[in-house]
């Protein structure tokens, strides 16, 4: 399974509510910059898994300009404060009909978005940090602790 995890861009400064931040103009051209770059590699998706916060749904509209067509399932498991155990376990059995997904891109937050990349490729905590609009490339045989591989991490700073 390719496994892509995109934080969303930049977000205006804290509202009275979270989920209801949305993103900045640099945080939109930093998302679209960054899967711009890197549209050859996405084109494998085959869902987009997005977290219901606006900032999130913004950025997968980006995203989805560059993947048209590709189907988009908003999930609460991919909020902030998710546990990524039970992330990770609902992506392990979770199942769109009858179609076996092989490419999924997560459209999520931090800390939930670090701790997936770290805890997946089995290296320590932080050592993969995960700014806005950071975009991470996994390949894994089966969605556990250490055992995917980081193929890559693309940052906008990557790009200037």
């Amino acid at each position: 399974m390719k496994l892509f995890i995109l934080r969303h861009g930049e977000a205006e400064a804290m509202m009275s509510r979270d989920e209801e931040r949305q993103l900045t103009d640099r945080g939109r051209a930093d998302v679209d910059r960054v899967i711009a770059s890197r549209a050859q590699e996405l084109s494998v998706v085959e869902r987009v898994l997005v977290s219901p916060y606006i900032r999130a749904q913004q950025t997968a509209d980006i995203v989805e300009k560059h993947l048209e067509g590709t189907p988009r399932h908003t999930t609460p498991y991919l909020v902030p404060e998710s546990n990524p155990i039970e992330l990770i376990r609902w992506l392990s059995t979770q199942c769109f009909g009858d179609l076996e997904l092989n490419a999924i891109l997560l459209v999520s937050h931090q800390p939930l978005v670090g701790t997936l990349v770290n805890e997946l490729s089995g290296d320590p905590m932080g050592m993969h940090s995960m700014g806005t609009a950071n975009l991470a490339s996994l390949d894994a045989e089966v969605l556990a602790y250490g055992l995917a591989e980081l193929n890559w991490l693309v940052r906008p700073g990557d790009l200037a």
